[in-house]
């Protein structure tokens, strides 16, 4: 019986889309949400597959919850107050990395500006000479 009603509702969905294959399956598809038979008829053949892809995905899951909780290292020990030359170390970096005149990062432009060295005589000299050629070029 599931099979026929099946067979019937699809041809009827591909009467109403008159053969438009594409329209037939959102029809079918839409009818399925409210029709619970017509549901259990298309999923018959391939509950199995179903199940097994649910049960697989839940089980992946778990499993990769485990692994992170098992894999993750033992807290570091604090820092003893002995070592005072790795204090000094750090606080050091600190400072040199958060000074005033340091660029930081995303704000790079707030950084002072290098001075702009002048131009060398032989670069200036270079320019004008590019400078009377493209003009006697125009002139041709």
């Amino acid at each position: 019986m599931a099979q026929s009603y099946l067979q019937k509702c699809i041809l009827e969905a591909l009467a109403k889309a008159k053969g438009n294959e594409t329209k037939a399956r959102a029809l079918i598809a839409a009818q399925a949400l409210d029709d619970h038979d017509l549901l259990i008829a298309l999923s018959k053949p391939h509950l199995s597959g179903i199940v097994a892809h649910a049960v697989g995905r839940q089980s992946i899951q778990i499993k990769a919850k485990k692994d992170r909780l098992e894999d993750l290292p033992p807290l570091p020990k604090p820092p003893s107050s002995k070592g005072t030359k790795e204090n000094d170390f750090a606080l050091d970096l600190l400072k040199a990395l958060g000074g005033n005149n340091v660029a930081k990062f995303g704000v790079e432009d707030a950084a002072p500006r290098v001075g702009k060295k002048p131009a060398s005589q032989q670069h200036v000299n270079a320019l004008k000479l590019m400078a009377a050629k493209s003009k006697t070029n125009k002139k041709r």
